[in-house]
C-alpha cells in the first residue's frame, strides 16, 4: 500500500500532473497473454487427462496428466499428421538444477486465498502452497530484504525518520533510488518505477504491462534462475480485494501453464509474495488529536520533550512514531478503539502494552522470554504454558524458537516474539521508537494518497495472521508446509539442487502440515 505515496510525495505539481497523464496514456500499450483453451477432460485409468487448444482451432493439440494427488506431472503435444497425443513428458523427469528456475514475486497474496484455489482444481502444475510468514511490520521491502537475505533496509517504508540528521527521509528520493529496496538488485524483471504511479489508478493495465514484461524477460532465460517482482498485484489487492486477487491469481496460473506450453516441459517455476492482506474495507484514522490531548506535540523533529514525530506514508494496518517518551505515549495511543496493542524498546527488553496489561519480550541464549506483568497482550500464555509442559522453556523462561513458530503458525499472530523483536533489532537501520498495531478496518497514513486511492478494499502492514502469512508454491518438489521469510530461498535451492526424485530433508519444526 506505500508504493505510489512513496512515488507521488514532494513532486511539484506540475510533474505530477504531466506523470500521471503519461502514465495513463501508456496503459493502452498494454495486452494481455494467450491462454491454452481447455476443450475437454476424462478419466483414464488413475489419472485425469486434459485437452487443450494451444492455436485456437478448436482441436486438441495439447494434453496435460494429472496424477491421484493433483498435481499435472506430464504433458504431450499432437503426434505429427494424427489428432492423437503424441509420447509424454514427465515434468519431474529432469533434474531440476538442468532447467531454467523462473520466480514470480507478487505484491500483497493471502495464504488462505491461494490454498483455496488451490483445493479447487488450480495451480495443478505445482506442489501444495506453504505458508511464509514474513516480518513485522509486514511490508514489501523489509520481507523481500530478508527473503532475498540482501541486510536490513533503510526504515519499514521510503519515509522514515533519520536520527541521526533529526528529520524525516525524503521518501520520493528514497523510493526512487532504490535505497530502501535492496533486493531489487536481484530481480530479472521490474517494470519502471513510474509505473507504480498509476498502480492504484489502474492497477489492472499495471498488472498487464507487468505480466507481459515477465513473459518477455522470461523468453530470454536459458539456464539458472530468473526473478520477476510484480507491483500490479498490490494495486489490484488495494482496490478490488479478495475477488480482484482470485482473477488475477487465475490469470497467473495461465501464464504458467502458457510457459510450459511453450518450454516443453523443459522449465521449473515458483511463485510467491511477500505478505499478506487483511480482506477487509478499512477507513482512514488519524492519531494527531488524541496526541495533543494528551500534551503532546506533533512536529517533523524531536526538539522537546513532548514532540512526536508521526509517520505518515502509505496506507497500513500500524502506525510509528518518534518520541522521547514512549511509554506515555502508548498510553495515550491506546485510548484509541481501534489501537489494538503498542510496543516499545526498553533497555535490553520490548514492551509490549494493550488496554488490558502489559508483558515484556527479552532474548536469552535459548529462545525468547514472554514474561506477562499482567494481562496477556499477544495472547500467548496459554501456548507457552503448554509449551513449558513440553519441555521447550528453560527454566529461566527461554522459548524454543522452532517450537514457538510450529505452535502458532495459526495463531492470532504468528511467530510473534521473533518478530516483534527484529522490528527494533534486525529489519531497519532506523527503528521508530513506538508501534501501534492496529484493528482490521482501519489503516493509517497518507491523507493524500486516501483521497488518491478512495476506497481501501484490502491492505496490510499488522502482526496478525492474514496481514502477516503468505504462500510460496513450486514445480520443483514439496516444500515444508510452513516457512519463515528468509527460509524460503534455502528451502528452493535444496529442491533445486537435488537429484531427480530424491527427497526433501524437512527441518523438524516445519515437518507437519498445519
Amino acid at each position: 500500500m506505500e508504493t505510489v505515496s512513496r512515488t507521488l510525495r514532494g513532486m511539484p505539481r506540475r510533474v505530477l500532473g504531466a506523470v500521471i497523464a503519461a502514465a495513463c496514456w501508456c496503459a493502452g500499450c498494454a495486452w494481455r497473454p494467450a491462454q491454452l483453451a481447455p476443450l475437454a477432460s476424462w478419466p483414464e485409468n488413475d489419472e485425469t487427462v486434459f485437452a487443450l487448444d494451444a492455436d485456437r482451432d478448436g482441436r486438441p493439440d495439447f494434453w496435460e496428466y494429472q496424477r491421484p494427488d493433483g498435481r499435472k506431472q506430464a504433458i504431450a503435444y499432437t503426434l505429427p499428421g494424427t489428432p492423437q497425443p503424441g509420447p509424454r513428458i514427465a515434468l519431474d523427469a529432469l533434474p531440476a538444477y538442468e532447467c531454467p528456475h523462473l520466480v514470480i514475486v507478487l505484491d500483497g497474496v493471502p495464504f488462505e486465498v491461494v490454498d483455496e484455489l488451490w483445493q479447487q482444481g488450480h495451480f495443478r502444475l505445482f506442489y501444495p502452497p506453504s505458508r511464509v510468514v514474513c516480518c513485522f511490520p509486514s511490508m514489501t521491502d523489509l520481507a523481500l530484504a530478508e527473503m532475498f537475505h540482501t541486510g536490513p533496509c533503510l526504515g519499514y517504508q521510503a519515509m522514515y525518520f533519520d536520527r541521526r540528521a533529526n528529520r524525516l527521509s525524503d521518501g520520493s528520493a528514497v523510493y526512487l533510488s532504490g535505497r530502501n529496496s535492496p533486493w531489487l538488485a536481484r530481480m530479472s524483471y521490474r517494470c519502471s518505477l513510474w509505473w507504480d504511479v498509476k498502480v492504484y489508478l489502474d492497477p489492472q493495465a499495471v498488472f498487464d504491462h507487468e505480466v507481459n514484461g515477465l513473459k518477455r524477460a522470461f523468453r530470454a532465460v536459458e539456464t539458472g534462475e530468473a526473478y520477476a517482482y510484480s507491483v500490479g498485484s498490490a494495486g489490484l489487492a488495494t482496490r478490488g480485494g479478495r475477488p480482484a486477487i482470485v482473477r488475477y491469481l487465475l490469470e497467473l496460473d495461465q501464464l504458467c501453464e502458457q510457459i510450459v506450453y511453450e518450454r516443453h516441459g523443459r522449465v521449473k517455476i515458483t511463485l510467491t509474495a511477500d505478505h499478506g492482506h487483511n480482506l477487509v474495507e478499512n477507513r482512514l484514522v488519524s492519531f494527531d488529536r488524541l496526541l495533543k490531548a494528551g500534551g503532546y506535540r506533533p512536529a517533523k523533529s524531536l526538539r522537546g520533550p513532548r514532540d512526536v514525530v508521526t509517520i505518515t506514508y502509505g496506507l497500513v494496518t500500524y502506525a510509528e512514531f518518534c518520541t522521547r517518551d514512549p511509554a506515555g505515549v502508548a498510553a495515550c495511543l491506546l485510548q484509541h478503539e481501534d489501537a489494538e496493542f503498542a510496543c516499545y524498546p526498553a533497555g535490553e527488553e520490548i514492551i509490549v502494552c494493550d488496554r488490558g496489561g502489559q508483558a515484556r519480550i527479552a532474548r536469552g541464549p535459548a529462545g525468547f522470554v514472554y514474561d506477562c506483568c499482567h494481562g496477556d497482550p499477544l495472547d500467548l500464555a496459554d501456548i507457552v504454558e503448554a509449551l513449558r509442559r513440553e519441555g521447550q522453556v528453560t527454566a529461566a523462561g527461554e522459548i524454543d524458537a522452532d517450537a514457538l513458530f510450529r505452535a502458532t503458525v495459526d495463531h492470532r499472530y504468528p511467530d510473534p516474539l521473533a518478530r516483534v523483536w527484529g522490528a527494533f533489532h534486525d529489519t531497519v537501520q532506523n527503528p521508530p521508537d513506538l508501534i501501534v498495531n492496529l484493528r482490521d478496518r482501519v489503516c493509517h497514513g497518507s491523507k493524500f494518497f486516501g483521497a488518491l486511492v478512495g476506497k481501501v478494499s484490502s491492505t496490510h502492514g499488522s502482526l496478525n495472521r492474514l496481514n502477516s502469512t503468505t504462500f510460496v508454491m513450486t514445480m520443483l518438489g514439496e516444500l515444508p508446509p510452513a516457512l519463515r521469510s528468509r527460509e524460503v530461498r534455502p528451502a528452493l535451492e535444496t529442491l533445486r539442487d537435488r537429484p531427480a526424485g530424491a527427497t526433501l530433508d524437512i527441518a523438524p519444526h516445519t515437518s507437519r502440515r498445519f
